[in-house]
């Protein structure tokens, strides 16, 4: 007896299981969720082999996503198709800064000098550090196949999930550092601590890095908070308003003690950039719940809606001394500003093909002056190091491909008549990570950068109006 089902023996073709796709694409997304929670272990990636194993897991599930069936991945592909066609030009063009097989006239001169000092051929090429090229791209790769995975499994139920997680996992870590740094603050994990010693750094050794880690799980529980404080129904004077308002909370409790642990803890970490950073993205995440039709309930709730922010802000009074001394004192924004001029100063000398991915701590040596005193092997600028190593027109396809995604997002915020939570989410985490970038480099540590990419492939996959899913999503 024939067991080919009767639609095969009509078309010829053979029948894929209806489950295999539901299927694969759940294994995905607890695979990514995996990655998402481990990712600031340790030294939140910030090491050879964590972010080779990064690399390795990234790489095979995007090779798991094409075992999906065709429908899963043509959906509304092309939504992206702009944006991987400008980040595709930046993976090119770092390959060929990769490239020992350039015309001499395009190599950066300093090969040419090495040459002549060590009196013998030099293989030479644009990029200056080729080792740090190749690591860097592979950085850079990894994070395209996180927010890809995010935006093609970033649907249905997993969206609520994901947010829960970052939620949790932020808080997780804000406990862990508040143990550590509560018992003595001598160890990171199991590893002495040779830096920061006052500061709450976590998992971390920056604790500029993990500020914005925290600032970005700290948004994201916010989001949530308020999110449901819209959902209440509100009648009457204040005095109704408000004990309808306490009722909520009370039924929020662990979740407002999450907001105020993770708050606590990047209070605690002492960093400037990372407060205002955090103030940014709240305040963008009010703005867009603030235009957001679908979350026009705000308009009625009122000020009742913002009420979780009064937690953040009595943890700020609790804990923020530490930080608004920094601020006072401001010790090393002279020297970060003279770091910013001669780095403009290094653009200005190679303004279209850049150094490489990852040259900058090559070439700084060969412009700073005796009034920069630290050890700066990052300019504590992403966008004038991408610039300078990338060149100016490489590097802005690069700002492109993301600002496309973020304005993906503010067409969402506008669009969407319901769960347009995750298209405001992601144009708030946009706003936190860009202002931090203009300080500092938390952009260039894989744990801040997974987890703001995992966030924003899932708002980009919530920017579209749920009525042209399909049923390939759910």
């Amino acid at each position: 007896m024939s067991t080919i089902p009767p639609e095969q023996h009509a078309t010829g073709k053979k029948v894929e299981s209806p489950l295999r796709g539901p299927v694969v694409l759940h294994s995905i997304f607890i695979s990514l969720c995996l990655i998402v929670s481990l990712v600031p272990l340790p030294f939140g990636t910030d090491r050879p082999l964590p972010w080779s194993i990064l690399g390795i897991a990234t790489g095979l599930l995007l090779a798991c996503s094409l075992l999906l069936p065709e429908r899963f991945l043509a959906d509304e592909i092309s939504t992206l198709r702009w944006p991987a066609a400008l980040f595709s030009l930046v993976v090119g063009f770092a390959l060929i800064q990769l490239s020992p097989w350039i015309p001499a006239a395009l190599q950066n001169p300093v090969w040419e000098q090495a040459a002549a000092t060590l009196h013998q051929s030099v293989e030479g090429g644009i990029a200056l550090d080729r080792s740090a090229g190749f690591a860097y791209l592979l950085r850079l790769m990894s994070y395209a196949g996180v927010f890809y995975l995010a935006w093609l499994t970033g649907r249905a139920e997993r969206s609520r999930i994901a947010l829960e997680l970052v939620s949790l996992t932020g808080c997780f870590y804000a406990v862990y550092g508040l143990i550590v740094y509560w018992s003595g603050n001598q160890t990171v994990l199991w590893f002495p601590k040779i830096y920061y010693g006052d500061d709450l750094t976590g998992p971390f050794i920056n604790r500029n890095s993990f500020a914005t880690y925290l600032g970005l799980c700290l948004v994201a529980t916010l989001a949530l908070l308020i999110e449901s404080t819209l959902r209440t129904e509100l009648h009457g004077d204040w005095r109704r308003k408000l004990i309808a308002v306490a009722e909520l909370l009370s039924r929020r409790t662990i979740r407002i003690l999450m907001l105020f642990l993770i708050a606590t803890a990047l209070f605690l970490t002492h960093s400037r950039g990372g407060l205002l950073a955090t103030l940014s993205g709240i305040a963008a995440l009010l703005l867009a719940i603030w235009l957001a039709p679908s979350l026009g309930r705000i308009h009625r709730v009122g000020i009742w809606g913002l009420a979780p922010l009064a937690i953040f802000f009595f943890a700020l009074v609790i804990s923020g001394g530490g930080v608004f001394a920094r601020f006072v004192a401001d010790s090393d924004s002279s020297e970060r500003l003279a770091v910013y001029q001669l780095t403009l100063q290094a653009i200005g000398d190679y303004p279209v093909l850049g150094i490489g991915l990852g040259s900058f701590a090559a070439l700084f040596p060969v412009y700073r002056t005796a009034a920069i005193i630290g050890n700066y092997d990052l300019a504590h600028n992403d966008y004038l190091q991408n610039i300078l190593e990338l060149g100016i027109p490489v590097a802005l396809c690069l700002f492109a491909s993301l600002g496309w995604l973020i304005a993906i997002c503010l067409r969402g915020i506008r669009i969407r008549r319901r769960d347009a939570i995750y298209p405001c989410l992601g144009f708030a985490m946009s706003v936190l990570v860009g202002v931090h970038a203009t300080v500092d480099f938390s952009l260039q540590i894989p744990a801040v950068t997974v987890l703001y990419l995992f966030v924003l492939g899932i708002a980009v996959a919530q920017s579209r109006s749920s009525r042209h899913a399909g049923d390939a999503w759910t």
